[in-house]
């Protein structure tokens, strides 16, 4: 059975964005064709209470509205962090991790409640002092329920394990004996597995890509994510195929559409005066402010790749979130203009989903009578890959998109 998965999300409580309501994020993901969707902080008392009074358990491990087909599982973002010998800075390293019931949260709380972890925010810190406090936080998280799993999040960019704030070499120097239970790898939307597969450390690994969204929109829910090749859909069946590598295909941003792809200082930046800078070679300086400038995931990867990996060419797709594509093919810049959200609704009585139209060979039917000749164009244009950003996104800028057609 394959199941499509968007494990990484935010509510509200994470900052950035007001409330998000369930059934918001239920319809965008019918609409996109996500089967099983993470809820993002449920770590957060007030959003586990939130969780437990509207979600109701259906399939073991998997929640739902009432009367509603789309499928929830406990998920949420935590930031460790702690000292490493020859580093001067804490290392910082952004996981997601994921509950197969809420017994299993309240116990990760009681964890941080013991561990003196404050818990007042969506996505909480856990500090260490050392590697080997590190460990045993990890251990006691992992001995919680044997179906709990930690995965490290956006690995490459700044803030992931391997990424250039952390400048890491191996992640053994992060995890040390608690290696062999980090099974899975989210790629982040700077990152894709052409790019990951080179590096030894994740060679083996399981690659997963999620949208990691603080929103409901259509350009957020589903922008990335994974098919997984499930015998059932239930937290059980799902955990082990991930564990199992059993992944039929993610789908991917282009990577030079990720904030952080490329090595730069935008131009708004403090003593830019609106110029921007992207160094085709290493440098450690901006010439225009003077600061320090973090490399891109682009150039990270390269400096970890080895010589003797051989890719397993894992199955993805560059994919770009339909109403970007529309709004592209009309003119507009808003993707939630009436235009664009009037396109796409044209578009979904062809297609069960937005998934089921990136995943066909060729157009449905006459579609010339439903929408413009610029966006069937458009559309036929990114199922070929023929569409690139540029410039390339750098310093926390996306991409700016172009398509041939």
């Amino acid at each position: 059975m394959r199941i499509a998965v968007d494990l990484h999300s935010h509510s509200g409580y994470a900052g950035g964005v007001g409330q998000i309501e369930l059934s918001q994020v239920s319809h965008s993901m019918k609409l996109k064709g996500i089967d099983i969707f993470g809820t993002g902080d449920c770590l957060f008392p007030p959003r586990t209470q939130e969780l437990q009074q509207q979600l109701q358990p259906c399939e073991e491990g998997c929640f739902a509205l009432p009367g509603d087909s789309s499928r929830f599982i406990l998920q949420t973002e935590v930031i460790f962090s702690t000292k490493i010998s020859g580093y001067k800075n804490k290392i910082i390293a952004h996981h997601i991790i994921l509950f197969p019931n809420f017994s299993a949260v309240h116990k990760m709380q009681n964890l941080l409640t013991k561990w003196g972890m404050k818990n007042t925010i969506g996505r909480p810190f856990i500090t260490s002092d050392s590697v080997k406090k590190l460990q045993t936080q990890l251990e006691d998280i992992a001995a919680i329920d044997p179906l709990v799993e930690i995965i490290p999040a956006h690995v490459m960019t700044p803030d992931g394990i391997l990424g250039s704030k952390n400048n890491l070499l191996t992640m053994q120097q992060f995890y040390r004996d608690f290696l062999p239970n980090i099974r899975i790898i989210e790629t982040g939307l700077s990152a894709d597995p052409k790019m990951l597969e080179t590096i030894p450390d994740l060679a083996e690994l399981t690659f997963i890509s999620n949208s990691d969204c603080h929103s409901a929109a259509l350009n957020r829910i589903g922008r990335e994510f994974t098919v997984v090749e499930a015998n059932e859909i239930n937290y059980k069946s799902l955990i082990e195929a991930l564990r199992a590598n059993k992944i039929v295909f993610t789908a991917e941003f282009n990577p030079s559409e990720g904030r952080y792809f490329q090595t730069g200082h935008r131009a708004n930046r403090k003593g830019h005066d609106g110029e921007n800078y992207l160094p085709e070679i290493h440098t450690s300086k901006c010439p225009i402010c003077g600061k320090k400038i973090i490399p891109g995931v682009q150039e990270r990867c390269y400096s970890l790749q080895g010589n003797c990996i051989i890719p397993r060419h894992r199955n993805y797709r560059h994919l770009i979130p339909l109403v970007e594509v529309i709004a592209h093919s009309v003119g507009v810049k808003s993707v939630k203009s009436k235009k664009v959200i009037g396109i796409f609704n044209k578009l979904l009585q062809v297609y069960s989903s937005e998934l089921e139209l990136w995943c066909s060979k060729t157009i449905k039917g006459d579609l010339s009578g439903l929408v413009p000749p610029t966006t069937i164009s458009q559309i036929m244009a990114v199922q070929k890959g023929n569409f690139r950003f540029e410039p390339p996104g750098y310093d926390g800028l996306y991409g700016k998109l172009q398509i041939f057609s």
